[in-house]
């Protein structure tokens, strides 16, 4: 799957992020991506083939821990958004060696969007989950405001973002963090305006042309609920970065 169109019955719900009201910079919780993190060009490949014969990549962390790190399903409601910040701090957790487990989205835009089906973008949930975390699915397994209990956010804040990215507006410059940040195995949340739709990107396919494999939000459909975004969707017209979590174990 690459570039397809949006298949029928699945939801996207991203609103394109505002930068004249949101730049960069604006989210206090974030840092502005730092140029020292930048992996040159000229070693995009061999840094590449390095993951693959290694079995580094990200993509490979998931199928090590398929069970929990398989794609998550925003069910038809339009909430991607959510979806793809949260996928995105499963994966850092797993990178902290903490215990692998679901966490839920479902309690994320409730929270933002007071249980409504509305649309948003990756920076405002991440901004969420830095401020109040996000809570293991089993605390809020679907889209219903019964399961926001003083449990439920107890347990969320076991699962805070302490340090994020804030990716560049300029989608050609966002596209070189995005691959720097996927060869050094870091999970982003990536928007893509074309597609209306929000995704955590783990890995690249290839590199000419650019081809980003993303973890999508419609479950196991397709190549094990993979994406393969090329050309415009391997450009990011907004970009996150997740870079620390709390290691809680529960």
């Amino acid at each position: 799957m690459s570039n397809e169109p949006v298949p029928h019955g699945y939801s996207t719900g991203l609103i394109p992020r505002d930068y004249g009201l949101h730049p960069v910079g604006y989210y206090a919780m974030a840092t502005e991506f730092p140029e020292s993190e930048l992996v040159p060009e000229s070693e995009w490949g061999a840094r590449l083939a390095n993951n693959r014969d290694t079995k580094s990549g990200l993509l490979d962390l998931r199928e090590a821990n398929y069970d929990v790190l398989r794609s998550l399903d925003q069910d038809g409601l339009g909430l991607c958004w959510a979806f793809s910040s949260t996928k995105a701090v499963m994966y850092c957790r797993v990178l902290m060696n903490a215990v692998p487990i679901r966490l839920s989205a479902w309690w994320v835009a409730g929270i933002i969007k007071n249980w409504r089906d509305e649309g948003g973008w990756g920076a405002a949930s991440l901004e969420q989950i830095a401020g109040a975390g996000v809570p293991a699915e089993s605390f809020c397994p679907s889209y219903k405001s019964s399961y926001n209990t003083p449990e439920c956010r107890a347990n969320a804040a076991l699962h805070r973002v302490t340090e994020w990215w804030d990716g560049a507006q300029d989608p050609n410059k966002a596209q070189k963090q995005l691959v720097s940040m996927l060869l050094k195995r870091i999970p982003c949340v990536v928007d893509l305006n074309d597609m209306g739709h929000s995704m955590c990107a783990i890995d690249i396919g290839r590199l000419s042309p650019l081809e980003i494999i993303y973890d999508n939000s419609w479950g196991d459909q397709g190549e094990k609920g993979l994406y393969r975004g090329t050309g415009a969707r391997a450009r990011p017209d907004g970009l996150v970065i997740p870079r620390v979590t709390i290691p809680s174990m529960t």
